[in-house]
């Protein structure tokens, strides 16, 4: 079978990409080892600032290197997934590798826009997908809360029941005991959220700052290429973003409806969503109804 383009693209660029990371991470290591030295040598009165270096570049360090963890594990499911002679027609998914860097069993990104209205989503599987699907037409769950408090959570078992009344139980009924989710941020902006679903617990307790590592490289990831080599930020692109889903047929039906009743947006999106809801149907049906005029909302 002829292995398409796109994916000895992808492949090159995910080699390449994380080639490029190991070697940030090690600039990022010798510019913290540089300070950590002159912390001992300086006068005290330079101190602080060495301080404040040596820990920025050990962070920068630490999410160049998982950045590099998720592009080498992209890289290996390409690689499978070309050698696999009776393949399936759609390319690995990066952000698998995502959940992997976290080691979850399901990711899912979510960007937002005013009024907490979703405007990208990015997820690894199918479970995933529901997942984020169900909070998208409950319009409740881990993701708005985390947009909200603006630092990391995790819930398991009842607590998640007793956290989100409806979206709880519906992510049980999937199969999904225990979920963590972190703020997406640029530059202190919330943009959104990174829910890992099935995360593995671990006895050193530092799963909120691993969490915290991730979700700050998939905000890194986010950068448009012109606040970055663009050159060297294509692959980034095409392997976390082209694989996203910005719902403009739910916007576009948000819209129609709108103009249909009179009424705001939000409102327009509330009937759209209480219709999914009461039909226990996925949102984008309802909305690709409306736009398709096939469904009227009364």
């Amino acid at each position: 079978m002829t292995v398409p383009a796109e994916a000895t693209d992808a492949l090159r660029n995910a080699v390449a990409r994380a080639d490029t990371e190991h070697r940030r991470a090690e600039r990022a290591a010798e510019i913290a080892d540089r300070h950590e030295h002159q912390l001992l040598t300086d006068p005290p009165i330079l101190r602080e600032f060495h301080l404040r270096m040596a820990t920025t570049h050990r962070q920068v360090q630490r999410q160049h290197l998982a950045a590099a963890a998720m592009h080498t594990a992209h890289a290996r499911r390409l690689r499978v997934w070309i050698n696999t002679p009776q393949r399936r027609h759609v390319l690995p998914r990066f952000m698998a590798s995502v959940a992997d860097a976290a080691d979850a069993d399901s990711a899912a990104l979510t960007l937002f826009g005013p009024g907490l209205v979703e405007t990208l989503t990015a997820v690894s599987d199918s479970d995933a997908k529901a997942a984020q699907d169900l909070e998208f037409t409950l319009g409740e769950g881990p993701a708005r809360d985390t947009m909200a408090v603006r630092h990391p959570l995790q819930a398991a078992g009842p607590a998640m029941c007793h956290r989100w009344p409806h979206y709880g139980p519906a992510v049980q009924r999937l199969g999904i005991s225990s979920l963590a989710t972190a703020p997406v941020e640029l530059t202190g902006v919330p943009l959104g959220a990174l829910t890992l679903f099935g995360p593995h617990q671990h006895p050193d307790g530092n799963d909120l700052d691993s969490l915290r590592t991730v979700a700050n490289t998939v905000a890194a990831m986010l950068l448009s290429a012109d606040e970055s080599n663009a050159a060297d930020d294509l692959g980034v692109r095409s392997a976390l973003l082209a694989e996203a889903d910005h719902r403009a047929i739910v916007h576009q039906a948000t819209g129609i409806l709108s103009v249909q009743h009179g009424c705001t947006i939000p409102d327009a999106f509330a009937l759209i969503r209480a219709r999914a809801f009461a039909e226990d149907r996925p949102i984008e049906s309802i909305a690709t109804g409306i736009v398709e005029h096939t469904l009227r909302l009364e």
